[in-house]
């Protein structure tokens, strides 16, 4: 794995903890709900961005 690409999990990675941080705090969402807020936002991002720009930077 690239620098380039480890810096992109890192990223996607805390952007996923930030939402979900944001939601608990902010939002008052606890326990099977933000469970499932979890999981929505890490699969959403994953795919709808992370892979994308992941596919990008592995073709380079």
């Amino acid at each position: 794995m690239s620098i380039r690409e480890r810096a992109a999990f890192a990223v996607w990675g805390v952007g996923v903890v930030a939402v979900v941080k944001l939601a608990h705090d902010v939002l008052d969402v606890t326990g099977a709900g933000l469970a499932v807020v979890a999981v929505v936002v890490a699969l959403g991002s994953f795919f709808g961005a992370f892979l994308p720009l992941w596919r990008r930077l592995s073709g380079d």
